[in-house]
């Protein structure tokens, strides 16, 4: 008879361990390095869920601050090249935070007529497509009757909010102007100061190579965020003028309105274009004779829309700024949660920011390893 360890006819199902050395695993100490990082890990995740509470408990405050300081990095460029020109700190943030003022406040202007005109398209925009999309309206009736009868409801009930809509009106319109005006100061007062800051915070590291460290972190910081901001910029600028020549070429009115809301839609990753799509065909809807004949002005858009993400967008970009898919849409994702439209269109930003911070921690941690690392004999 064959020995029982010698005869193994399956070698990849390998015996099971006895209950004695299973004992004796689970009765092994944890080493110090590993209670450590379970301590660390630990430390992490309780700072991560508090630092995620406080942001969305104080969202009216850290919203245009976090907001404030992203476009502060982005023009930061700009007021360092009045600086070289001899013109006083202050005086250049002034400058830059006025001209961008400026430009918001002349494309309001602009846009001002085409978007009054297409609110008033709104009844008709609904009034097409319901008329023109009924078989899908009545599918999706039915569809949602059927799910309702299969939870046990019997009809949908609608919470109407009872509250004076213009007080609700009056206190919107007055949490935006004052998420606007601390957006303002903060871009203003980090522009003004952001080299005292700087300077400062590199005071409060111990050790040159800390220091080091810590000036490469704020100088690829705004590298990287004023980089990545202007190439999208410039891109969804080309997307808002293509978009603007398929309206005019459907015979929309208002053809700079589409274009402006495509250039806008364009900074929120995943359903911006998405909208913009579906607006374009609603608003084809209105004068096609069919919902097919509408198509294309959408279809063309969403197409333009594909190559710049796909093949336009890495290629101008670059890899240095070039994040995971995944990590975009986590982030993405989180930050609509969070803050918002506004906190997802910061969303790249902010995970550009994090990704230099680790980047610059890692290379810290492997010179300091270095440099405590006994040299060899």
């Amino acid at each position: 008879m064959l020995n029982t360890s010698a005869w193994r006819p399956f070698p990849r199902y390998m015996a099971e361990p006895e209950v004695e050395d299973v004992a004796d695993d689970l009765h092994e100490d944890v080493t110090p390095s590993e209670h450590d990082l379970i301590v660390r890990y630990t430390i992490i995740g309780i700072f991560v869920i508090l630092a995620t509470a406080a942001l969305y408990l104080t969202r009216v405050i850290a919203l245009p601050i976090t907001a404030g300081i992203i476009f502060g990095l982005v023009l930061g460029p700009a007021v360092d090249a009045l600086v070289r020109r001899s013109v006083p700190q202050h005086l250049a943030a002034a400058i830059v935070v006025l001209a961008f003022l400026s430009v918001i406040v002349s494309a309001i202007m602009v846009l001002a007529v085409p978007v009054a005109g297409w609110s008033d398209q709104g009844p008709a925009m609904v009034a097409a497509l319901k008329s023109k999309l009924a078989g899908i309206f009545v599918m999706m009736e039915d569809a949602k009757a059927a799910i309702g009868s299969l939870m046990g409801k019997s009809g949908t009930e609608l919470s109407i909010s009872q509250g004076n809509p213009l007080i609700d009106l009056a206190m919107s319109s007055s949490a935006i102007a004052g998420g606007m005006l601390i957006f303002v100061a903060t871009v203003y007062f980090w522009l003004a100061t952001r080299r005292h800051l700087k300077a400062r915070a590199l005071r409060l590291c111990l050790g040159r190579g800390a220091r080091k460290s810590a000036g490469a972190f704020f100088q690829e910081i705004e590298s990287r965020v004023a980089r990545y901001f202007t190439l999208v910029t410039v891109i969804n600028l080309g997307m808002g003028l293509l978009t603007m020549g398929i309206a005019w070429l459907a015979g929309l009115p208002y053809p700079v309105f589409w274009g402006a809301l495509a250039f806008i839609l364009n900074y929120l990753a995943f359903i911006g274009p998405i909208i913009v799509t579906a607006t374009l065909f609603a608003g084809a809807l209105i004068d096609a004779p069919s919902a097919l004949a509408a198509i294309w002005p959408a279809a063309a858009y969403f197409v333009i829309h594909l190559i710049e993400g796909n093949a336009v967008t890495p290629v101008f970009v670059g890899n240095r700024l070039t994040v995971s898919p995944f990590l975009v849409f986590i982030g993405f994702i989180f930050w609509l949660w969070l803050w918002g439209p506004v906190g997802a269109v910061l969303s790249t930003p902010i995970l550009l920011v994090a990704m230099v911070a680790q980047e610059e921690f890692a290379r810290y941690r492997a010179a300091q390893a270095g440099e405590q690392a006994p040299a060899p004999t």
